[in-house]
């Protein structure tokens, strides 16, 4: 932006292509020094201003603007406050210039620098990830800075006669490698909010079971950005099909290298398409048991009731089996053993053993809870109990601890004792013999 007709852009490739001798001899001119003076100080004043007002606008701000506008007007405020005070005090060194007919072209091209700074930065700010707004902001203004330099097409005409790849049916110049990458980093943070949109809206179809959720947020996270991937490189002319020996070659490598996490990968589309594992499971593994909490293409999270996460590689099913207690439905049956003394009365052991479980709210009615002789012991007549629960996400140890302690209560009532093992030991003494 020039505030006349008489600022002329400063040539700075022009400048650079003197012999060193001229470039010292123009840097000593007093002109050159009083614009070199007025940016640095002005810059230096600007930020003084920046830090000395940056109280006053926040106050301001909680004071007088409303709440649903304040967060944008303090971050607005704060960014924008500095390059807006330098524009303006350079501003006024140019306009000093202009009345004392000072030739300032150094002073006209910083002008043109923060202008384009202030305007890039409110730009960003539309952005709401920080860190793609600052990667927009300094791609931006490095274009921007260039081109009011004029340092634009020089510096391109260069970078595309720099070979990166060159072949006889295909050329990449390191223009060509960089407009790759940019493509390909654009790309790649669309292929991203495309990834959540249909991730919610797979999250939201109720007629997906889990593990059809969970394919097809897999199968998205690996075809979109390998499609963005193509895209990126038939943007820049490369011919894909040229490559086929070397990505077969880099391909074999990778997968001798990475076989373990194939495997793994290989062994979750297994699970999830059989529908073997699903989020929300409850699973046995080794001595304890949790329940399916994610579903990775490496591993599968299982959440203890102890609030402990183990992170089981997908392999690990495949080779040694799945033991879910919630495959077809969360209903389960817990085992308990209690033995009686033989002078109670078994009926009536077994009826308070099925009255106690059923008092337990955790307890179905149906199935009903059940109680059978399991065998006459050495002192005791042990009783087998059945139980069924459908929330064995929630513990299972402590359902079994209720009903064991309303037994315990209804056996105190009733007088039926639990014995203690018993022993009979007789001391038989050997016979006297006579000498």
């Amino acid at each position: 932006m020039r505030m006349n007709a008489t600022f002329q852009a400063f040539d700075f490739a022009r400048f650079l292509s003197e012999t060193p001798h001229k470039i010292l001899a123009q840097i000593q001119t007093p002109a050159f020094l009083a614009q070199v003076g007025v940016i640095v100080v002005g810059g230096a004043l600007a930020w003084w201003l920046a830090w000395l007002t940056r109280g006053p606008l926040t106050r301001f701000a909680h004071n007088r603007v409303p709440l649903a506008w304040r967060a944008g007007f303090i971050r607005t405020t704060v960014h924008v406050s500095f390059p807006l005070y330098w524009l303006a005090i350079l501003w006024l060194g140019a306009l000093t210039g202009l009345a004392l007919d000072f030739k300032q072209h150094l002073l006209d091209a910083a002008i043109d620098l923060v202008f384009a700074w202030i305007c890039i930065r409110l730009l960003s700010f539309s952005v709401k990830s920080h860190a793609v707004s600052v990667v927009i902001f300094i791609i931006g203004f490095t274009i921007a800075a260039l081109s009011i330099l004029d340092l634009y097409h020089p510096l391109v005409t260069w970078l595309a006669g720099v070979p990166v790849y060159d072949a006889k049916t295909n050329h990449i110049s390191l223009l060509g490698g960089i407009n790759a990458l940019v493509i390909l980093c654009v790309l790649l943070w669309m292929t991203q909010l495309l990834y959540r949109f249909l991730q919610r809206r797979i999250e939201m179809a109720s007629a997906l079971t889990p593990s059809l959720q969970v394919l097809l947020s897999q199968l998205l996270k690996i075809f979109l950005p390998a499609l963005a991937i193509i895209i990126a490189l038939q943007t820049v002319g490369l011919d894909l099909t040229t490559l086929t020996v070397a990505f077969g070659a880099v391909g074999l490598g990778i997968g001798l290298g990475l076989q373990k996490i194939v495997s793994n990968l290989v062994s979750g589309l297994s699970l999830i398409i059989g529908k073997t594992i699903k989020p929300g499971d409850v699973l046995k593994y080794k001595d304890t048991y949790g329940f399916v909490t994610n579903m990775s293409a490496r591993y599968v999270t299982l959440r203890t009731l102890g609030g402990i996460e183990h992170l089981i590689p997908n392999d690990y099913f495949s080779e040694n089996g799945v033991e879910n207690w919630s495959y077809t439905d969360a209903v389960i049956a817990l085992e308990l053993q209690v033995g009686v003394s033989y002078d109670a009365d078994p009926h009536q052991a077994i009826s308070l053993c099925q009255e106690a479980a059923a008092s337990v709210n955790r307890v179905l009615a149906n199935p009903a809870p059940m109680a059978v002789v399991k065998e006459f012991g050495d002192s005791s007549i042990n009783l087998q109990i059945y139980v069924w629960i459908d929330d064995p996400r929630h513990g299972t140890s402590n359902v079994k601890s209720e009903v064991l302690l309303a037994i315990w209560d209804r056996f105190k009532t009733a007088g039926i004792t639990i014995p203690y093992p018993q022993h009979d030991v007789r001391i038989i003494t050997p016979p006297e013999t006579t000498p």
